[in-house]
Order: C-alpha cells, then sequence, then structure tokens
C-alpha cells in the first residue's frame, strides 16, 4: 500500500518534468525500481501462500475462471493488482515440485450445486450468504458450499482418461510421443 502511494507521487511529480530532461530520467527510473519492488514483494507473496497451501494439503483444486474477463468488472484493477493468474501458474509449479496433485476444475454453477445431494439449488444474489438445499436440507455457508462441490469435481476428475488441449499436447505434461513402455 505504501508503495502503491509512492509510485503515484512519482507519477505525479513525472508528468510536470520536461521530457528527455535528466529530472525526467532520474524519477523514471526511481518509477521502474518501485514497479520492480511492487512484482518481486507480490512473487515473494505468492511463492510463500503457494508453499503453505501445499503444507497443508495433499490435493489442491481451482476454479478455471478467465481473469481477463473477470478483471473488466467493478473491481478490476484490485483483480489486476492481485494477479491471480501468476499465483495459479506458481501454485502448480510448486505442487508440481512438491508432489501434490493440482487441477483446474470447471467454475459453471458451483455456488447453485447443493454439495450434498447435487441439486441445483437456483442462482443466489450476493447478499445471501447462506446455501440451503430444498430437497436435502442441508444448510452451509455459501463459501462453504462452493469449495465442496469445487472439491468434489476435482476428486470426480482424479483417475478420468487425460484429454487433449488445443495444441496437441496432454494436459499431464506428458509428451504424447512416448509411450509406457519406454518411459519405464
Amino acid at each position: 500500500q505504501a508503495l502503491h502511494r509512492e509510485l503515484k507521487s512519482l507519477q505525479r511529480r513525472l508528468k510536470h518534468q520536461r521530457k528527455g530532461s535528466n529530472n525526467w530520467l532520474n524519477l523514471q527510473k526511481k518509477i521502474a525500481r518501485i514497479h520492480q519492488k511492487i512484482s518481486d514483494t507480490r512473487k515473494d507473496w505468492h511463492y510463500k501462500l503457494a508453499h503453505r497451501l501445499c503444507d497443508q494439503a495433499g490435493m489442491i483444486f481451482v476454479e478455471d475462471i478467465n481473469f481477463k474477463a473477470w478483471a473488466k468488472g467493478m473491481f478490476g484493477q484490485h483483480t489486476l493488482d492481485a494477479a491471480y493468474g501468476q499465483f495459479f501458474s506458481i501454485l502448480s509449479h510448486v505442487c508440481w515440485k512438491r508432489g501434490v496433485y493440482f487441477a483446474r476444475v470447471d467454475k459453471n454453477y458451483t455456488s447453485q450445486i447443493c454439495p450434498q445431494c447435487g441439486t441445483h439449488t437456483g442462482k443466489k444474489t450476493l447478499d445471501v450468504r447462506i446455501h440451503s438445499c430444498q430437497s436435502c436440507g442441508y444448510t452451509t455457508h455459501r463459501d462453504t458450499a462452493a469449495a465442496q462441490v469445487i472439491r468434489d469435481r476435482g476428486i470426480l476428475a482424479v483417475g478420468q482418461p487425460v484429454s487433449k488441449t488445443a495444441s496437441g499436447g496432454v494436459l499431464s505434461g506428458i509428451d504424447s510421443n512416448i509411450g509406457l513402455e519406454s518411459s519405464l
């Protein structure tokens, strides 16, 4: 937060300098250093969080969200500052290095499906914070129910046949040209 304030202040000072002058160049260098420090701090926090999550779990499942489209909403700048896409790629790399299973699951209707019985409960507005199923009577916090649906989808996906991506590679990262016999 303090770095963002300092960055804003320096950028305001920069617009009053003559382009190409020594003062303008010096401010450009300071601004570049602050941008780099913000980036390094964010990346360090992402790695630390990823390692902490890997310490606590044997499998990690996340929603497959299009963050570029998400960033066009009301909180776009905050979404971009959080760098969720970078975090998910760091998390998948750390999971791979530490032997923790990582997968992205379908994001559709995670907050509208009952994790207990699988019934579609309908769209909820953001002010509705409790999930209650009319079919089975299951009641819990809305975010907890969505997390349980994500977990269930991920567990269902484990052991399913690996699908091909658009580029022709295999999702698991194994080269499709190598046979099972030659890799053993």
